[in-house]
């Protein structure tokens, strides 16, 4: 069994991020990535609960658990919610203390003793989790006992000594692993994200990313490994027959990144008359207008941007490696091309000037994106961002903290954030430029547009819907 894990909020979780997500949801693809090992790998029966997208309680879950009465239970980690996981699994662990129950995920992967301590699961896998769960499903159905497991990529207590088993290793290529088990999830549209098409699927078609940016936790690593364009168009295929879709979402770390893949996939989309709309992750630098007008032609409505901020100082700072007019540029080329655009932008580094933020607002200005959020920036444990400022950080895995000490950096970042909304979104021209976006997702944008001017003019502490990027945890 595979559980989402129950939380009061609403949260995404993923492998390189979690965020509280409001007005979208996104399907808990390793979940079913690593359900589908256990299924078609060892023959054993699998059922997913996610209990964030099915409401569920502590309780419920707890309650669908003994109706199924699994052997093993996995569950991913999150970050700003690793607390909360960690009483949650181990309230849950305490019901069935016959059962084996394992986490993965980022911060258990860095920190697994920890989890192991105060979650009470029996096994922590380390990075990429399909081929360790393998081997140790094939270890278990062996009977063998901790002392003799055969592998590596796994930490473990042993009579209350703490075992760690080799390292995380990558998957060279996931081509070999089976397509997710997307018919585990909920069948009646439970995923979904703002002024998207629904039903609405997603896709991980590349993991890793090969760029050095500071502030960035990657998809396992900057090695990058890609499915082939016949698998993406077989799980296309799979979401349509399944699940009616009229959207996907590619959600890889820089989908565009292989410039011949993207368009061979767009040919392919085109081809096999697949008839969706997309959007993907992308970074300025990996686009051009061929590749651009290959992507609309194929359904792609938008682009999301992890821009974090309009000073060329700053990104700099960041190690993004992206010269602000180059991308300038390319996001004035997609509007140009007809594709959407949304950035993400983040403050809060201790470097960060008052000159930086009229910068970042001036570069939102002229980009003429669509859509922009603005985030507080928070460095992560395993980033080189995090090492290089730890001594200004105040870090604790359990309970969970992760603030910066300088109080005054909080304070700042809320007065900008205003000021950027503001500045950015009640401009005349804005809406004017935008009026036939808007147009074709008038309810939607009539929610997000209340939503906005409660947090601008009376409740500063009310949450943006829909407006936070994967890349901002």
């Amino acid at each position: 069994m595979v559980i989402n894990l129950p939380n009061p909020g609403q949260i995404t979780r993923r492998y390189m991020c979690s965020y509280v997500s409001p007005e979208s949801l996104m399907p808990p693809l390793e979940l079913i990535s690593c359900a589908a090992i256990a299924r078609d790998r060892h023959n054993l029966q699998v059922e997913l609960i996610d209990a964030i997208a099915e409401k569920l309680t502590i309780i419920q879950t707890i309650n669908r658990i003994k109706q199924f009465d699994p052997d093993f239970v996995l569950s991913l980690t999150g970050f700003e919610c690793f607390e909360e996981d960690m009483d949650t699994m181990r309230e849950i662990r305490a019901k069935f203390p016959e059962k084996i129950f394992g986490f993965f995920g980022h911060y258990a992967t860095h920190f697994p003793e920890q989890t192991l301590k105060y979650s009470s699961v029996d096994y922590v896998i380390l990075g990429e989790p399909e081929l360790v769960l393998d081997t140790l499903l094939s270890n278990l159905n062996f009977g063998l006992v901790k002392s003799d497991l055969l592998l590596e990529g796994i930490a473990f207590f042993k009579d209350e000594e703490f075992v760690k088993i080799g390292s995380p290793s990558r998957i060279k290529d996931p081509n070999e692993l089976p397509i997710p088990a997307y018919d585990l999830l909920p069948k009646n549209g439970k995923y979904y994200e703002p002024l998207f098409s629904n039903p609405y699927g997603m896709i991980q078609t590349m993991r890793g990313c090969p760029y050095q940016c500071n502030y960035c936790v990657k998809s396992y690593g900057s090695k990058l490994s890609q499915l082939t364009v016949e698998r993406i168009i077989e799980e296309i295929r799979i979401w349509k027959t399944l699940f009616k879709v009229k959207s996907i979402r590619f959600i890889d770390d820089t989908f565009t990144l292989n410039k011949g893949r993207t368009i061979e996939l767009c040919k392919a989309i085109i081809s096999n008359q697949l008839n969706i709309e997309w959007a993907c992750l992308s970074r300025t630098d990996n686009l051009d207008e061929e590749l651009l007008v290959w992507m609309k032609n194929s359904g792609c409505k938008r682009i999301y941007f992890g821009m974090e901020t309009g000073s060329q100082r700053m990104l700099d700072i960041y190690k993004k490696s992206v010269k602000l007019e180059e991308a300038l540029q390319s996001l004035l080329l997609c509007r140009k091309v007809g594709i959407e655009t949304a950035a993400f932008f983040m403050s809060g580094h201790p470097q960060e000037e008052e000159s930086d933020f009229i910068e970042t607002l001036a570069f939102a200005k002229a980009a003429k994106l669509n859509y922009a959020s603005f985030n507080p920036l928070t460095p992560y444990p395993g980033t080189g961002l995090f090492d290089q400022l730890k001594h200004l950080i105040d870090f604790e895995i359990y309970p969970y903290k992760n603030r910066w000490k300088d109080s005054a950096i909080y304070d700042n970042f809320d007065s900008d954030k205003l000021r950027f909304y503001k500045g950015f979104y009640l401009r005349p021209r804005y809406w004017i430029t935008n009026i036939m976006v808007f147009g074709k997702n008038f309810f939607q944008i009539w929610k997000l547009g209340i939503g906005m001017l409660r947090y601008l003019f009376w409740d500063k502490q009310f949450v943006i819907s829909g407006l936070k990027g994967e890349k901002d945890k």
